[in-house]
């Protein structure tokens, strides 16, 4: 009895992990969008206010060069966030194929092989596991075999054991 209730918790923690968004150094694309958000937000309030100032009088204007100085740094900020949401390669190959549909896993997958280079599937488990924060070599195993089959990544004869590295050149893709 005991052995079922430990196998379905860790079933209900896989499939929550895996249900988790994915997570750049600590924070997730979800938080960065936020972010954005917030952002967006603010530089509209900075520029109405610059407006409403230049309208009462214009010898205030001059004092808006500290307002046109913080309204682009948070346009700098801003631009890099939005970098930071798109720069995942999985997210670049699913917006570039759209027919090719990835979960968490395999999307860690990509990040970790376009990221990384070549590896094996110890590997390749290890790094997810890191990203991730967990992971089995089972499970990346299988993922890979998926990914074999669509042409996302391909087998390689170099280093120790099954060695797989990306099928598809991001960069050829974006070009």
């Amino acid at each position: 009895m005991a052995k079922n209730e430990k196998k379905e918790t860790q079933i209900e923690n896989n499939a929550r992990k895996e249900t988790e968004t994915q997570t750049v150094k600590g924070v997730t694309f979800d938080q960065l969008e936020a972010l954005n958000q917030k952002l967006d937000r603010t530089i509209q309030r900075i520029a109405n206010l610059e407006e409403k100032i230049d309208g009462i009088s214009p010898e205030l204007s001059s004092a808006t060069g500290s307002l046109n100085m913080t309204l682009s740094i948070l346009r700098t900020f801003q631009e890099v966030t939005n970098v930071a949401t798109i720069f995942s390669p999985s997210k670049w190959l699913m917006r570039l194929r759209p027919e090719i549909s990835l979960d968490p896993i395999e999307r860690a997958i990509i990040d970790v092989l376009t990221r990384e280079g070549s590896k094996n599937i110890s590997q390749l488990t290890a790094a997810v596991r890191r990203e991730r924060g967990s992971a089995s070599r089972r499970i990346i195993r299988e993922k890979v075999n998926q990914m074999i089959k669509q042409n996302i990544v391909e087998e390689v004869d170099e280093g120790y054991g099954r060695v797989v590295k990306m099928a598809i050149d991001l960069k050829e893709l974006t070009e």
